[in-house]
């Protein structure tokens, strides 16, 4: 696989997260939103959210409750940076992340490829007492 294969915008149409146990759930609902997208240039750009997500009390972006601003976070991963392919491999060297942490690091997701339908899996993650594979499903948008 090459930068080629992946260059381009995809849409999200489902995540899901495995566990040890084969049982599978779904972090963000049935029909998620989210669109990534890969340039030539080594730029990548991903955004996901849960469906549906309820409108703040407030017209103002920064504004609105601090429950209604944590269920806001809670229901959106965004971030964008670089990225390269190493084999099977797609490394994102991220620049900017809704979740401060993820800035400066490398988020690695295994590829899979098939047409115009694209598998980036996570690595196996422990989180809480299980460990989860998260599996995200695009098509090609363009």
């Amino acid at each position: 696989m090459t930068i080629d294969d992946l260059v381009g915008r995809w849409r999200l149409t489902a995540w899901t997260a495995t566990d040890e146990t084969g049982a599978v759930t779904m972090p963000f609902g049935a029909q998620p939103q989210g669109g990534v997208i890969y340039t030539a240039g080594g730029w990548m750009s991903g955004q996901l959210a849960a469906d549906p997500r309820p409108n703040l009390a407030t017209p103002i972006a920064l504004a609105g409750s601090e429950a209604e601003r944590a269920q806001a976070y809670s229901t959106y991963i965004a971030y964008s940076g670089e990225y390269r392919v190493e084999g099977d491999t797609v490394i994102h060297t991220l620049r900017m992340s809704l979740f401060p942490n993820w800035v400066g690091t490398e988020q690695r997701r295994t590829v899979e490829l098939s047409g115009d339908r694209l598998v980036l899996s996570t690595p196996p993650t422990p989180v809480g007492d299980r460990v989860l594979v998260n599996a995200l499903h695009w098509i090609r948008a363009e």
